[in-house]
């Protein structure tokens, strides 16, 4: 498969299988393979008939939804070019993006993103169409009822044509343009159907946004092989894993994390003594799994206790998977280790990946049976990688840290109209600088450790690894996010969301006011700043590996949960540096008492 036109021509091979499916209002509705590709030829030669000439960008603004793949595959299979983003967008990214993509079509997906949109549609913009029917706005079946009708001859594509223009959540200044060709996505999605082996009887379920490059490869993943996707979201998530019975999920970190916080908030309903005993117990079988030596003190207590969770408490979260789960992918961001450990006890398999919207997007992952904890798996058989030292620009052997550079046919052409911006990650040779730091283990397995630019350099000079202290940190119950800063202080801090919900149910058990109206009052209390102090001493100290300069020494509680679109990336990453300066009163008030001395 060389083009997504392959891929809608593979689409008919499939027919009478079921393509997509979603619940509307208790009924599931379904497109099969044989459908889906004829609605997508009809958007094609609509799109042509409009006008629009192979290279040509068309915009979507649109969440997640079954629409949203049969007019993106639409416009490739038309030598269009798509231009993606989310329907949270706001007016400033709309515009830049239809300005500087020069799209000459804009689709939308409601009333309110269209009245965005067409505010900022410049003089090229052949016209505007919404995916939900409006009084007063073209809909998007007029174009492919035109093409229905339409015998205009597909303009043939090849590998390095462009297909996609994917716009980056840039946390300072405007965002980069991916530009992604046919043959990127197409290399990408068959290297990925070699490592991880589906078939036509795998159900995925999805929930991520649309427009993310992670879960376009998982769609274009699951249509190669002729799979069956059920549209789903974070809301009906766990009625849809046991009512749909999917096989894979694919899915953040973030997703995982719910799910075993939900765990381990049941467990603490039963009371301090059998939390502390459940907390032993899970201990136990994850040390067991680590253990060489047949009679080692927690090899053996783990697989005494093992038979005893995998009954009463593992099965039941198996359960709620549905009966034919098989593994969930994991990207997006890093899978904190606990989270890791958990989930294998469970014998839940999660396959972790890696990679960039600039390298549309994957580059490595685990293989499915292969145990490969803490890690990425290794990289795809199409992709090279070598680790750079920053200092030198010495390649490092296995084992040894910096930075990941990368090359293969799924490396993005460039960032659009921004020679400057592509110059400095894309060299002459081909090779990328992902900005990521990492290692290889014995075993080729990639280990990402965090981004080169997120690293805190001490005034000091000592520099330290926010993400390995923000993982061990997210293992508290009372800490739903956290962001360690401190660049140029003596010391470092920390901006921390609370889990509200945990901390309420403890102020009502320690006869503290939590004021729901006014949690910065309760965030004061001095009982609440002691219980975080205590938290953070727990998991961040010498024994636990950390050195001085790492352990955090001030720290500010923050009265609001981050909000994708906001603090967060689409895929539940957070925008350093945009929390810091939403947040820079926290920040500079800790940085002067940190830097005066505590």
């Amino acid at each position: 498969m060389i083009t997504i036109q392959d891929y809608v021509h593979r689409m008919r091979s499939f027919a009478g299988k079921t393509f997509i499916s979603r619940d509307e209002g208790g009924t599931v509705t379904l497109i099969d393979f044989g459908q889906a590709a004829g609605i997508v030829d009809s958007y094609s030669k609509g799109f042509l008939e409009l006008g629009l000439l192979p290279g040509d960008r068309v915009a979507v603004f649109s969440d997640n939804i079954p629409e949203w793949i049969l007019i993106v595959l639409g416009i490739n299979n038309a030598g269009l070019v798509d231009v993606p983003r989310g329907e949270n967008s706001d007016e400033e990214e709309i515009r830049y993006i239809i300005e500087h993509s020069r799209s000459r079509l804009v689709i939308a997906s409601d009333e309110t993103m269209a009245r965005k949109a067409a505010k900022y549609s410049h003089s090229q913009v052949l016209g505007l169409y919404t995916i939900k029917k409006a009084n007063g706005l073209k809909h998007i079946s007029e174009i492919s009822g035109i093409g229905a009708k339409s015998d205009a001859k597909i303009p043939p594509v090849s590998g390095s044509s462009s297909c996609s223009i994917i716009y980056t959540s840039g946390s300072t200044g405007a965002p980069k343009g991916v530009e992604l060709s046919h043959g990127n996505f197409t290399e990408n999605a068959e290297a990925c159907t070699r490592a991880i082996k589906i078939n036509s009887a795998d159900k995925f379920l999805s929930i991520l946004p649309a427009w993310h490059a992670f879960e376009r490869i998982i769609k274009l993943f699951a249509l190669s092989q002729g799979c069956e996707t059920f549209y789903s979201s974070p809301k009906n998530l766990l009625r849809d894993l046991k009512g749909q019975d999917p096989t894979i999920l694919a899915s953040v970190p973030r997703v995982w994390e719910t799910i075993y916080g939900a765990v381990m908030r049941k467990a603490g309903e039963k009371g301090k003594l059998r939390k502390a005993v459940f907390d032993i117990g899970v201990k136990s079988i994850i040390d067991s799994g680590k253990k060489n030596k047949t009679l080692h003190p927690s090899k053996l207590i783990g697989q005494l206790v093992k038979p005893y969770f995998d009954s009463k408490v593992f099965s039941e979260i198996r359960a709620q998977l549905g009966g034919r789960f098989r593994y969930g992918v994991s990207g997006g961001s890093k899978l904190p280790a606990h989270i890791d450990d958990f989930f294998a006890a469970a014998g839940i398999e999660l396959i972790e990946g890696y990679g960039l919207t600039e390298t549309s997007p994957v580059l490595a992952v685990r293989r499915p049976g292969e145990a490969a904890l803490y890690t990425v798996g290794p990289l795809l058989d199409n992709v090279s990688g070598r680790i750079i030292d920053h200092e030198t620009g010495r390649e490092m052997p296995a084992g040894c840290e910096g930075i990941l550079y990368v090359k293969g046919p799924n490396i993005m052409k460039g960032y659009y109209r921004d020679y400057e911006n592509t110059r400095k990650v894309l060299d002459s040779e081909g090779w990328l600088d992902t900005g990521d730091r990492g290692y290889f283990d014995p075993a080729g397995n990639l280990v990402i450790t965090g981004r080169e630019k997120d690293i805190v350099v001490l005034s000091n000079g000592e520099n330290v690894n926010p993400v390995k202290i923000e993982e061990r940190l997210a293992k508290s119950e009372f800490i739903e996010s956290i962001l360690i800063t401190g660049h140029d202080w003596k010391h470092i801090g920390a901006l921390i969301v609370p889990r509200f919900e945990k901390l309420n149910g403890w102020c009502l058990a320690a006869g503290v006011t939590y004021n729901e109206e006014n949690l910065s009052l309760t965030l004061a209390e001095p009982r609440v700043r002691e219980l975080f102090r205590q938290e953070i001493r727990k998991f961040i100290n010498p024994k636990e590996g950390f050195k001085e300069y790492e352990l955090v020494r001030e720290f500010r509680l923050l009265p609001q949960s981050f909000m994708i679109g906001r603090e967060l990336t689409a895929t539940l990453k957070m925008k350093r540096r945009v929390i810091v300066e939403l947040y820079s009163k926290y920040v500079e008030n800790m940085g002067e008492k940190l830097n005066r001395g505590l």
